[in-house]
């Protein structure tokens, strides 16, 4: 990288904190000299650590200060206490490192500190010329192990420069590490990562990265200026609400930053190719892009950069966090490539991790997925092909599949349906099932259950259901909202004429509960919901009961005469998605069921997942066909319409759908998942330099009164254990408004003393 020429935007402990409240409220929010200050400064940071940044470095360049001028972290002001440890350890699998962590690398009394600027997926599917199986481009899920755990392949890339050009000593550590394998032969942190939850290995870097400052590096976050934004910085939940905001933040100042080119979470100075031979840069390219006959090929960057600095020379452009620059100028080089589409090769990135990025070629026809995609969004179609989430049919909605209802009678209320009788013997007055929904790919009705279906264990199935089912066992998963013990598992059920037996109905059912129960033609997975009640329902001293049933039938077991009957309003039709896989309105129950057991943890109890995955976890373990895949995703978005659930949408990505309780609900009308700066606002103190600490000038200390100050701070949000020395050289600064004058005594002058 070329060495800057222009004097530092910003010197941290010198100048006034760049972290300001502001950045919590929006990049719009920013005042135009206060986001080109900081846009500047982000591009220096970046050529100054070798040309790439990712977001989590950038946000900590800002956070912690990144001293452009000493070209590392103040060190003293860091406690690496701390910091993340690794260490040695005859498993070798360790807890998964999130980029952006201080870590503090220790061999016996010895320690390294580093922080992580980089992470990629180190499958060992993957063969030296940079072949890699089609069901690994896109699959970032952890695989379970025997303690409980999940693991995954990874590499991180640490910067052991970042507190400091390394001493001899620390060259000689260095060393030693890669010989003892604790950092593999390039210097990088290559593991098994170990996650305690599944769904953890499924976050970004910046969300992980998130989750970590709040928890493990909690002390780190207290003490920097983002809390000292907060009117409560103790508040776990606001705490959570402005970092992913100053995350944000950070993010559309690196897409904006002149001089900046932006690779996933990665921003690239626009510089030369960072001392990488072009001939280098052209071969990967070269055998990236080139495409055989017949199916995708998906090449992994990482093995034939590796393999192609080797053969031109500089090996060490693949060491440390050179190796960064090297894989965001093949990259871009591939990227340029392919928005320049040819005849003869479709070329795209299909995923950014794994490998440090595995692109997809392929000769023409295309499938209709790929057609008119964007190269560089990476869809996961490897793996999407693998579980049969994508087919090469196209979803033609002028083309209708054989025998599909109308669209209208999908939609139509139940009434309007008659329903197949069962042979199974019924009363007069028992209700019978009803058919909500009925076309190809799935199968919605509804029923009640007798007392005689809850004593021995069987589900009313109508013969048209019985039709649809494939052959072989038929497993059942009941989802039971607000019953204290929803945690039934999937029961495998025995097929007969009339019914599915052998169903385990838990203590809280009742008779008349109301079931909606959903069947995947030519699935063996079904799926029973039912329905929480706003009020609960009391007959005559009888109850409470919680879910909605139908009322004859409870009270005739009850021994009460049947109520007047009441004229039922007709159902509303309602506008929704149209041709191909249309949104059906008797899934919704099940979607929101199916995002409460399957969906990823988020803040506040939320759950989150993505349509298609959402589809292969209610109706997998089989590929799932396109149409039902459809289905569900249009059904999601159509309850996201009407703000039901949430819906993000991200470059390059499958909409994110996300449930949220009642009672933790954000009242902002729903869409995607932004924490609007409106909700932060009343939290954020306005206008606020926080407190923090500041270099002083030689021959200065810190006073009697700032030492005190520092002192009570440290124990205010650390803890009456917290170390409360304020480190030699610095004094500290209360927090104040901005623009007014502080007072006078918080350094002493001993230039004149001897």
């Amino acid at each position: 990288m070329p060495p800057r020429t222009d004097s530092p935007a910003w010197a941290p402990f010198d100048d006034e904190p760049l972290f300001v409240s502001e950045l919590l409220l929006g990049a719009d929010q920013l005042e135009a000299a206060v986001a080109d200050r900081m846009g500047r400064y982000l591009r220096q940071v970046t050529v100054a650590r070798g040309g790439v940044l990712h977001l989590a470095g950038a946000w900590n360049a800002l956070h912690f200060g990144f001293d452009l001028a000493l070209g590392a972290y103040h060190s003293a002001l860091l406690d690496p206490e701390h910091f993340h440890a690794v260490l040695p350890a005859a498993d070798p699998g360790r807890v998964a490192v999130p980029v952006g962590a201080f870590l503090r690398i220790e061999r016996g009394t010895r320690w390294l500190w580093a922080e992580a600027v980089g992470k990629f997926g180190a499958s060992q599917d993957c063969d030296d010329d940079g072949w890699i199986p089609a069901s690994r481009s896109g699959d970032r899920a952890g695989s379970p192990r025997t303690d409980g755990l999940w693991e995954r392949e990874e590499t991180v890339i640490v910067d052991t420069g970042a507190f400091g050009p390394p001493s001899a000593i620390e060259v000689k550590e260095t060393a030693r590490l890669r010989r003892s394998g604790l950092l593999d032969a390039r210097g990088h942190l290559t593991s098994t990562a170990l996650y305690a939850t599944p769904d953890l290995p499924l976050l970004d870097d910046a969300a992980f990265y998130q989750r970590y400052l709040l928890t493990e590096a909690r002390p780190l976050l207290a003490t920097g200026p983002l809390a000292g934004l907060l009117d409560d910085p103790h508040d776990t939940d606001l705490l959570a609400q402005a970092l992913a905001a100053s995350f944000d933040t950070v993010g559309d100042l690196l897409r904006h930053a002149p001089g900046l080119r932006t690779w996933g979470p990665y921003a690239v100075a626009e510089t030369d190719t960072a001392g990488l031979p072009e001939s280098a840069v052209g071969e990967v390219v070269h055998r990236v892009h080139r495409a055989r006959t017949g199916p995708p090929r998906y090449t992994a960057t990482w093995p034939l950069l590796c393999a192609a600095c080797e053969a031109a020379g500089p090996g060490d452009l693949t060491e440390g966090p050179k190796a960064l620059a090297s894989l965001a100028v093949v990259n871009l080089a591939l990227a340029d490539r392919a928005t320049e589409p040819t005849a003869q090769v479709d070329l795209r990135i299909d995923d950014m991790w794994q490998q440090g990025g595995i692109w997809r070629a392929q000769q023409p026809p295309l499938p209709w997925y790929v057609q008119g995609a964007d190269p560089l969004a990476p869809l996961g179609i490897g793996h999407g092909e693998h579980t049969g989430s994508l087919s090469g049919a196209s979803p033609s909605p002028q083309v209708p599949p054989p025998h599909e209802a109308p669209a209208e009678e999908s939609f139509a209320a139940p009434q309007d349906i008659a329903p197949p009788p069962l042979p199974e013997e019924s009363g007069p007055d028992e209700p019978m099932p009803v058919i909500e929904h009925l076309d190809d790919s799935i199968i919605v009705y509804t029923c009640c259950l007798q007392p005689r279906h809850i004593d021995h264990g069987t589900l009313p199935l109508p013969a048209s259901v019985r039709e649809g089912l494939a052959d072989g066992p038929v497993v059942l998963e009941l989802h039971h909202d607000g019953d204290p013990d929803d945690s039934h598992g999937a029961q495998e059920l025995v097929l007969t004429q009339a019914a599915l037996t052998g169903v385990s109905w838990p203590w809280s059912l009742y008779p008349g509960i109301r079931l909606t129960v959903t069947v995947p033609r030519g699935g063996r997975r079904l799926h029973a919901v039912t329905t929480l009640l706003d009020e609960p329902l009391r007959f005559d001293g009888n109850g409470p009961f919680l879910w909605d049933c139908d009322t004859d039938v409870l009270r005739r077991h009850l021994g009460l005469t049947a109520a007047e009957p009441k004229p039922q309003p007709p159902a509303p039709r309602r506008t929704a998605h149209t041709g191909y896989a249309p949104a059906v309105n008797s899934l919704c129950s099940l979607i929101v069921a199916g995002l409460r057991r399957h969906g990823v943890p988020g803040m506040f109890e939320a759950r989150s997942m993505q349509g298609h995955r959402l589809s292969a976890a209610l109706f997998g373990p089989g590929p799932v066909s396109p149409r039902l895949m459809w289905t569900v995703i249009h059904t999601c978005e159509d309850l996201a319409a009407r703000g039901l659930l949430e819906r993000e949408s991200v470059a390059g990505e499958p909409d994110l759908f996300i449930w949220w309780p009642d009672d933790k609900a954000p009242t902002a009308p729903k869409g995607q998942i932004t924490f609007e700066p409106q909700e932060l606002r009343n939290h954020v103190k306005a206008h606020y330099v926080p407190p923090d600490r500041r270099k002083l000038p030689p021959g200065q200390q810190a006073s009697d009164h700032a030492r005190a100050a520092y002192a009570r701070w440290r124990i205010d949000m650390l803890g009456p254990a917290a170390d409360t020395t304020l480190p030699h050289g610095y004094t500290f600064v209360r927090g104040h408004r901005r623009g007014d004058e502080q007072p006078p005594a918080w350094h002493d002058d001993l230039t004149g003393c001897s």
